[in-house]
């Protein structure tokens, strides 16, 4: 799946011809709210939407969705409602007001009532297909298709499962609790019913490495792959920044300007066969010393 990540700012103009603006976070209780924020959170608002740049938390959870809304304001609504809702679970609170009335279907599942917010960031994409699918114009949209918004071709090698590609919008929850991003997927999902259905999701954890350390992959090799900091150049000897790689700048549309682009891109991995091989057949498929993690041929790591 590819899909535009727009800033904030960029999201709002997107729909703007629509009705407006996104909608800002429902008003929360005082002292709920003071209470939240002094726990570990990060700003859901701001130049760019979060969880691009957000350093790095230990676990993810990722899915694409169909849109199946019939009209565009349909659309519209449930983006609003999903503004209103993240703007509240990053943080810290339920995905809306908690009512007294248990006759009452609650606002919130509840399952996260009393953990911390978990640095939770909502990053929300457009897919493709929300502009134009089946070659329709579903939502008047066609025009304002990003010319660099296309799907991946396929590679040699590739098994692709039709069931587990594409879809019209995506979401990414990244948290340091696995339960917080399930939970805030599992009530943006809930507020899209009738509007937008779950296609595929796909779950992800970083390990618990001593500072210093490179991480190990499932395969048992250290990973040291990583994205530019921001602020500094990938390598010393390219002078392109983190800026200059990620944000879309002048060779975007106003809306897109300071929003981004993301390849989604599951990869499965056949440990019962990779656990079967030599060490050194191992080592020639990933280029490194298993044990070390120095280059073949090297002897250090960062050789």
């Amino acid at each position: 799946m590819s899909c535009p990540f727009s800033a904030g700012a960029s999201r709002r103009r997107f729909f703007r011809t629509a009705a407006g603006g996104v909608l800002a976070a429902a008003a929360t209780g005082t002292a709920l709210a003071a209470a939240t924020d002094a726990q570990p959170s990060e700003p859901f608002h701001g130049q760019h939407q979060s969880g691009i740049a957000t350093p790095q938390q230990k676990n993810i959870y990722f899915v694409a969705l169909d849109v199946t809304a019939k009209q565009r304001a349909e659309v519209v609504a449930m983006l609003r409602a999903w503004t209103a809702a993240a703007a509240r679970l990053t943080r810290g609170l339920p995905a809306g007001p908690i009512s007294a009335d248990v006759n009452a279907v609650a606002a919130d599942g509840g399952d996260t009532i009393g953990l911390s917010p978990a640095r939770l960031t909502l990053t929300f994409g457009f897919g493709a297909g929300l502009f134009e699918k089946d070659g329709r114009d579903r939502y008047g949209l066609a025009a304002r298709r990003p010319a660099a918004l296309v799907d991946l071709p396929a590679f040699h090698g590739d098994q692709l499962d039709p069931a587990r590609c594409g879809g019209d919008l995506c979401v990414q929850a990244c948290a340091d609790d696995p339960q917080v991003a399930f939970h805030a997927v599992r009530e943006l999902v809930r507020l899209a019913y009738g509007h937008a259905e779950l296609r595929w999701a796909q779950t992800g954890f970083l390990p618990d490495t001593p500072t210093g350390e490179t991480g190990r992959n499932l395969m048992g090799f250290k990973d040291g792959t990583n994205n530019p900091a921001p602020g500094k150049s990938p390598r010393a000897d390219v002078p392109r920044r983190f800026e200059d790689v990620v944000w879309v700048g002048d060779e975007g549309p106003d809306r897109l300007r300071g929003g981004s682009y993301l390849v989604a891109r599951r990869i499965r991995i056949s440990l019962e066969h990779w656990d079967r091989s030599e060490v050194d057949f191992q080592e020639e498929v990933i280029g490194r010393r298993k044990y070390s993690g120095a280059p073949v041929g090297k002897a250090d790591e960062f050789a």
